[in-house]
């Protein structure tokens, strides 16, 4: 499947007459995928198992495979707690948290600017709530 220009789509959608025929001249380009198969994806190109990913993640084995089975969605703290647990980079993480529908991490927001750090700085999960914990924010453990 080839990308279009998301610009070029918003454009299309904004421009058209007829919202049955845009959309189905557009839907090879509509993002069709859970979060259920992108980490599979990054389990695979990490080369890294569930079980330390959700160690690293700080996410309970039980509620973890749940997300990686596609049988439970976790909530926004919990997908970056897992990006972090696969080790992806910022912009990784920013681009799953888009395809998968979850807001991506903005920097003038408070809680999303440590994270921010803590993923740049490769920091853990305790870590991180270290500075969450330290600027009275919630931390992934709440």
């Amino acid at each position: 499947m080839h990308e279009k220009d998301t610009d070029k789509l918003v454009h299309s959608l904004k421009q058209a007459e007829d919202f049955q025929t845009i959309f189905s001249e557009t839907r090879q380009y509509v993002i069709d995928q859970t979060l259920k198969n992108y980490l599979a994806y990054w389990l695979s190109d990490k080369q890294l198992s569930k079980s330390a990913v959700l160690k690293k993640a700080g996410i309970a084995e039980a509620t973890g495979y749940q997300y990686f089975d596609g049988k439970r969605n976790p909530s926004r703290e919990k997908v970056i707690a897992l990006t972090i647990g696969l080790e992806l980079t910022l912009e990784e993480t920013n681009e799953l948290m888009k395809k998968t529908g979850y807001a991506q991490l903005y920097p003038k927001h408070p809680w999303d600017a440590v994270v921010i750090y803590g993923i740049s700085h490769g920091l853990p999960i305790p870590e991180i709530d270290d500075y969450l914990y330290n600027e009275n924010l919630k931390t992934f453990g709440e």
